[in-house]
């Protein structure tokens, strides 16, 4: 049999396209499909990477709300009471009555000591006290309780007035109540 020319380049050149799609099967394809897994990966370490950046950006904000929470906190444990027990605690509370009722010629009469409650680690305790006094001390009194950097909450408060000769005089009653920290 005789090969022609035309038949040659025929085999020759379909020799060449059918190494020509073996080359693209065995070799292009699988690294064409390596780079795209590659930079599939690549996109996404980047996303994560940018994620990561934007927490990081965003630390200096959560630091700054952190310390304000903190200082939040520290304020509010000053407006509390700190003591081994219950008794102490409404000691402590008793003692910062009577020092303001001393400067403002408030007279307390009796002092009882209410059960204390206990609520999630902090326990309320609770004073009930009789005073009198001039209306003007009273009234000072009242200013004072309200704006003493403990937090003292007056729960009721009721008001008896007599008048004595030329002085008026207010008998009162009070319950107050406070936090407190107590240990045992």
């Amino acid at each position: 049999m005789k090969i022609t020319e035309k038949s040659k380049r025929g085999v020759i050149f379909g020799g060449i396209l059918i190494l020509l799609i073996i080359l693209y099967i065995m070799i292009l394809e699988p690294l064409m499909k390596y780079e795209r897994r590659m930079r599939e990966d690549i996109a996404l370490k980047e996303a994560l990477l940018n994620r990561h950046k934007t927490i990081l950006e965003g630390r200096a904000d959560v630091e700054a709300r952190s310390r304000r929470a903190r200082k939040l906190i520290e304020k509010a444990k000053n407006r509390i009471f700190f003591a081994k027990t219950q008794a102490l605690a409404a000691a402590q509370l008793q003692s910062v009555i009577q020092n303001i009722a001393k400067k403002y010629d408030v007279t307390i009469k009796s002092m009882n000591i209410k059960k204390a409650e206990k609520t999630e680690g902090y326990s309320t305790i609770s004073l009930q006290f009789v005073t009198y006094s001039s209306i003007r001390g009273l009234v000072d009194f009242l200013y004072e309780l309200e704006t003493e950097p403990r937090f003292i909450n007056i729960i009721s408060f009721t008001i008896k007035s007599e008048i004595i000769r030329e002085a008026s005089r207010l008998d009162s009653t009070f319950v107050v109540g406070a936090l407190a920290e107590v240990e045992s």
